[in-house]
């Protein structure tokens, strides 16, 4: 059975011919996509970024928002061809780490007042600023709530608040980012979700160290199994803060509000309802177009009919054949999730619940298939092995279920969609 939007309409058509003629004329000469995230250079990087100001001048970055505020106004079936056209060169737009847009965007418009909407906006929609999110603290993990770096106001000028503490597992490839959106807690005596501020706040302030995490992984698997790598972190770092100080026009909404806007942007990032207006998880979702299955398994399923060493190892142990199988039906799974949710039928969870079914797949999928490649998974071998050590980069990737919520944290949302949570 087959529920694939295999063809645009004649209107698509005729954007995707618009769409096709900007990119030929605004992507950077020489630009390039690396498989893994970490041979990217600072030249390549900033090639992603002058693209990226190109499309948001144009529109194209953030497609389906206002045009007041200074996104592209297009139509969801526009935004639709925008990310096809550009997924099907193997690019990213957004080709650089920007959890902190795509969540941040949300949480203003939901939460910010008309000032602040206009002022900030625009920063990330039209000037297309790199934003990254900074909630996490390595002493609270999954409890967002639990926060322990602190913005508290200055008792010497009360405009400001005076941010120390630390966030971990933020950002990705090359700081500084243009802009900071800071989750603190600014209160020490208010109750428990009472006692928090979200903050977006230019990242070039006095006070602020960024250090690398050379060690974690190159990005969740959504984003290092694709046609391109380009979404992927790359790496990660831990910021710090030491005595910095913030103006309060960097609020989004009001002191206080800080619970509330974390779980409009969360809300994007478990797959929630506002995910596919950010674009987030837009190259994923362009591997479910037509009738294909995600790109690594169509690469492994290659690999298995016509790699002669592969299939001489699958002749000689028929029971790997079931592992081939296992990786085609869950791999079909995950695709007519993704196809329901583009339909707009997922409802309320469907994002969270396709979400969680990826991270479970994903170890199922990368043990599978080095079962059946064995060494040959992790050779660089043009000809023995899958293209630019596709699988290697992919397999790390699956083992970093923590970003756009852990499995246990996705499991709550949906229960609370359910109405069947606390």
């Amino acid at each position: 059975m087959d529920f694939s939007p295999d063809k645009y309409t004649n209107e698509q058509e005729e954007f995707a011919k618009e769409v096709n003629q900007w990119l030929d004329e605004n992507i950077p000469e020489g630009m390039e996509f690396p498989r893994d995230p970490l041979n990217v250079t600072q030249e390549q990087f900033q090639k992603r970024r002058e693209l990226a100001k190109r499309a948001a001048r144009k529109g194209y970055l953030y497609p389906n928002y206002p045009v007041k505020y200074g996104g592209g106004g297009y139509t969801r079936a526009q935004a639709t061809v925008i990310r096809r056209e550009t997924a099907m060169r193997n690019i990213q737009l957004m080709g650089f780490h920007s959890a902190g847009s795509t969540m941040g965007i949300p949480a203003i418009l939901a939460c910010g007042t008309d000032e602040q909407k206009e002022r900030l906006l625009p920063l990330i929609l039209k000037d297309g600023a790199l934003t990254w999110e900074l909630f996490t603290e390595a002493e609270a993990g999954s409890d967002e709530a639990n926060q322990q770096t602190n913005a508290l106001r200055s008792e010497r000028d009360g405009e400001y608040f005076i941010v120390n503490g630390g966030k971990i597992f933020v950002g990705g490839i090359y700081p500084p980012p243009d802009n900071f959106l800071l989750l603190t807690r600014s209160d020490t005596k208010a109750p428990r979700h009472e006692n928090l501020s979200m903050f977006l706040a230019p990242a070039d302030m006095e006070g602020v160290s960024i250090v690398p995490l050379d060690l974690f992984v190159p990005g969740p698997f959504g984003t290092t199994s694709g046609r391109s790598t380009a979404g992927a972190d790359g790496i990660k770092y831990q910021v710090f803060f030491d005595d910095v100080s913030i103006h309060e026009k960097y609020l989004i909404g009001k002191e206080g509000d800080g619970w509330r806007v974390a779980n409009a942007a969360l809300e994007v990032e478990h797959g929630g309802i506002g995910a596919a207006e950010t674009g987030a998880g837009e190259g994923r979702g362009a591997q479910f177009w037509g009738s294909e299955q995600s790109y690594l398994v169509r690469r492994f399923i290659d690999q298995c009919k016509n790699n002669p060493v592969i299939a001489k190892r699958i002749k000689a142990n028929p029971f790997l054949l079931e592992s081939v199988m296992n990786v085609y039906i869950e791999a079909e799974k995950e695709r007519l999730f993704g196809l329901r949710n583009a339909g707009g039928m997922g409802g309320r969870a469907g994002g969270t619940h396709a979400q969680l079914f990826s991270k479970k797949f994903s170890i199922l999928l990368t043990n599978e298939i080095a079962k059946v490649l064995g060494p040959y998974g992790l050779t660089s071998d043009e000809e023995l092995g899958m293209e630019d050590t596709m699988f290697e980069v992919a397999q790390r990737g699956a083992l970093c279920l923590a970003p756009l919520g852990t499995p246990e944290v996705l499991k709550i949302v949906i229960s609370r969609a359910l109405a069947i949570g606390r």
